[in-house]
């Protein structure tokens, strides 16, 4: 009988076992799948690529910026803007200085509220009134490209002037450069202070006692350009 029970206890101290094995299999699984996906579109050749010297149009129906903001306790939005106009230059191969970029701040879109929701439309409004970003008085930024260096293949560092509401500063970021049959295809996050640009709107850095209401002073974009040669 002893035996029995002991032959029973293994059995399923075995099972118990292949079933832990499989949770934490289809949690890693799970967990891979959520990493692939929050990268997508960012997985790309990191192969050497050059470009033909010469000036570039910017392709304004493919290109555009996604934005992000977000309040400390960690809730966020998220939307896009589109280019207004745009040029690159390059010079040996790459992108280079004499770039320069105009985003349009009327096409302010939230992407994280349902259109037909009246807290999209309020959400869309606060972002283009005088609190940040002033769109009636100023309806573009700007970025023009000082310097760009090599880091490796595929991937530089580009140094520049961010204009917004009429305030210039300048911000260093990484860039990823790709070729799709000599056209280019530019990739890059991009973080910047809106305080810097006179956004103080909820800002802890200005004002106290936000508490859980007060808004990250970082506003981060990500950037995706193409470009084809004139």
């Amino acid at each position: 009988m002893k035996n029995q029970f002991n032959v029973i206890a293994i059995a399923f101290l075995i099972a118990l076992g292949m079933v832990a094995c499989g949770e934490k299999k289809q949690a890693k699984e799970e967990h891979s799948h959520d990493h692939d996906h929050a990268h997508a579109g960012h997985t790309h050749s990191h192969d050497a690529v050059t470009f033909a010297d010469g000036s570039y149009s910017v392709d304004l129906s493919k290109s555009y910026i996604r934005w992000v903001g977000s309040k400390i306790v960690g809730d966020e939005h998220y939307g896009k803007l589109s280019l207004k106009s745009g040029e690159v230059a390059v010079a040996s191969g790459s992108m280079a200085k004499g770039s320069s970029f105009v985003i349009d701040m009327n096409s302010i879109v939230v992407e994280d509220i349902p259109a037909d929701n009246k807290l999209n439309g309020k959400l869309k409004g606060h972002l283009e009134a005088d609190d940040f970003f002033g769109v009636k008085k100023f309806p573009t930024a700007q970025f023009d490209i000082k310097e760009v260096k090599s880091v490796q293949k595929g991937k530089v560092e580009v140094t520049g002037d961010l204009t917004i509401k009429g305030i210039t500063e300048t911000i260093t970021f990484p860039a990823q450069l790709m070729s799709h049959d000599g056209s280019i295809h530019a990739m890059a996050d991009v973080t910047f202070d809106r305080t810097k640009y006179g956004i103080k709107y909820k800002s802890g850095s200005f004002f106290d006692g936000l508490g859980d209401k007060a808004i990250n002073d970082e506003i981060q974009l990500e950037v995706h350009l193409f470009a084809d040669k004139k």
